[in-house]
């Protein structure tokens, strides 16, 4: 595929002239969070051939974050967007730790470092797994336990890089199986899927007709000619050999986490991946068709100078949007108490090429626990965090991350935990000062149905009220006044909306609304229903 045929997409290609999606998930309550949360894109052929997406053939679902929703400059007052609360799981974590400090110590296991774990609920084998990058040989490491660490500095020497695999039936207990794939010194009595490779994420693609390709790995491979590879599976254990990325198909730096998904909007394989400028770490996007023939990889995202590079950035797609889970690398002045440590930030786009924080001041997602700089003391995620994309477990998103304690160039210990957010639940618009009333303008929406909910929490005491104006948020509707909103609990968070007496599906079908939410002691974190924002009028073609 040449890079002319790729065009991104804007707000308003998403809701007028996306692709058909293509149905993927697990099955049951667990499934890897995706576009099936707010329901597929139904395509309709245009003259010109190409699909044109149907707006109302679908619920939408729109987070409070999004900015596409708002107006923001009428009808906006004592409101600010606040992060959601990432709850760790503290029982059990960490789940695993590096081999060598495993009874049986495994030797093979000196460093997991970044680990870029790929986390997700596997259906068909009725399993959790987790395919994760370390250094199989790192001397420095294996050969100084962590109380002698301490006044000597870490020295890079020798280190070999690999992908190992672990399982899990409930996502709580892991196992390293053996699986008899690679010798290591001798055995092979371990759990090494690939020598020399760094950077390996595997997707699960039931929709592939070919059962032999339904795991589909892709790895930066550092033996015999660096190079990006892909590979083929048909359990996701024993995989085809690696095939280099073909020569018109220019390999990008690529040391990160190399992590590839199905869009649902194009069908095409996309792999979000690494590029450096100006010894700044960026953010690359690469679309393919087959999995095999891969565009140039272009930048997408970067941070804010030494102090903020995009580390690496997993993506999935979640209702309308695109997140993005971006570890961000602190380096530069060296007086800095974060200096070399490595956070989790929220990012967000409706395109893939242009990212958002999805708060101004502070996108922090996964916090560090305690006892940053502080190795060997402090917990296990206190300096160094990479997270896998979630994986949906009932009513909650879980993220299994890898954490480190100790400094990313230096001496460091890391481990897989996870943690989870209440679903949807990823920030919110609440009050900016103590308890006065907040409010909020929307873009104008357009109603195709009766349904429309907000998701919001809701204090002893506090209030929502809702009116329904015209497009330019000036004049209230008559018979939506907020005095006639009523909000209906359906028991899991989301408000039925509703006015006395009157139906949004007796306003002009042709016409947008814009909805003035005004509330007290209550924070809004989406809007979904029979509803689709009005594309903006200055909106990129």
């Amino acid at each position: 595929m040449s890079d002319e045929t790729f065009r991104p997409m804007t707000r308003r290609g998403v809701l007028l002239g996306g692709l058909a999606a293509t149905a993927m998930g697990a099955a049951g309550t667990l499934a890897a969070a995706g576009p099936s949360s707010a329901g597929p894109l139904v395509a309709t052929p245009t003259a010109s051939g190409s699909p044109l997406a149907d707006p109302t053939s679908r619920p939408h679902r729109y987070f409070a974050f999004d900015t596409g929703i708002w107006n923001g400059h009428r009808g906006m007052a004592n409101c600010q967007i606040e992060m959601g609360s990432f709850v760790k799981d503290v029982d059990h974590n960490p789940l695993f730790r590096e081999g060598i400090f495993e009874n049986p110590r495994l030797p093979w296991e000196p460093r997991f470092d970044n680990g870029y774990p790929n986390v997700f609920w596997d259906p068909e084998h009725k399993k959790f797994r987790c395919y994760y990058t370390l250094f199989l040989r790192d001397p420095a490491s294996l050969n100084t336990s962590p109380e002698k660490r301490s006044g000597r500095d870490y020295v890079i020497a020798n280190r070999e890089t690999g992908c190992c695999y672990a399982e899990s039936t409930d996502g709580v207990h892991w196992t390293k199986p053996k699986l008899g794939l690679v010798s290591f010194d001798g055995s092979k009595d371990n759990n090494i899927l690939f020598e020399h490779a760094q950077g390996t994420s595997v997707l699960y693609d039931p929709a592939d007709p070919d059962p032999t390709r339904r795991y589909k790995l892709i790895t930066l491979r550092e033996a015999g000619g660096t190079s990006l590879c892909v590979a083929f599976s048909s359990d996701g254990i024993h995989f085809s050999d690696l095939k280099p990325w073909p020569a018109n198909s220019p390999s990008p730096g690529a040391d990160c986490h190399n992590l590839v998904f199905r869009d649902s909007r194009t069908n095409e394989y996309v792999l979000i991946t690494r590029l450096w400028d100006s010894n700044i770490r960026v953010s690359a996007m690469s679309r393919s068709t087959d999995f095999i023939n891969w565009s140039k990889p272009v930048e997408v995202h970067r941070g804010n100078g030494f102090d903020s590079q995009i580390y690496s950035m997993p993506v999935f797609e979640y209702g309308d949007l695109y997140v993005g889970l971006a570890s961000l690398y602190r380096d530069g002045d060296t007086t800095l108490p974060h200096y070399d440590t490595v956070d989790l930030a929220l990012q967000w786009s409706i395109n893939l090429t242009e990212w958002n924080n999805v708060a101004p001041e502070d996108s922090t997602f996964i916090p560090h626990g305690k006892g940053m700089g502080k190795y060997p003391r402090g917990d296990f995620d206190s300096s160094v965090i990479f997270s896998s994309i979630p994986v949906e477990i009932e009513e909650r998103l879980y993220f299994y991350y890898m954490g480190g304690k100790g400094q990313h160039t230096g001496w460091r210990e890391s481990a897989l935990g996870r943690g989870y957010i209440e679903k949807d639940k990823f920030a919110c618009y609440g009050s900016r000062t103590g308890n006065r009333p907040s409010s909020l303008t929307s873009q104008g929406f357009n109603f195709f149905g009766e349904n429309v909910e907000l998701l919001v929490d809701i204090e002893d005491g506090g209030w929502v009220k809702v009116d329904l104006m015209n497009q330019g948020g000036t004049v209230v509707q008559n018979g939506f006044e907020a005095d006639n909103s009523t909000l209906r609990d359906r028991g899991d968070g989301w408000h039925q909306l509703t006015w006395h007496n009157s139906s949004v599906m007796n306003l002009n079908r042709e016409s947008f609304y814009a909805m003035r939410i005004t509330m007290q002691k209550a924070k809004l974190w989406a809007i979904q229903g029979d509803l689709y924002v009005r594309p903006l009028k200055y909106g990129k073609p």
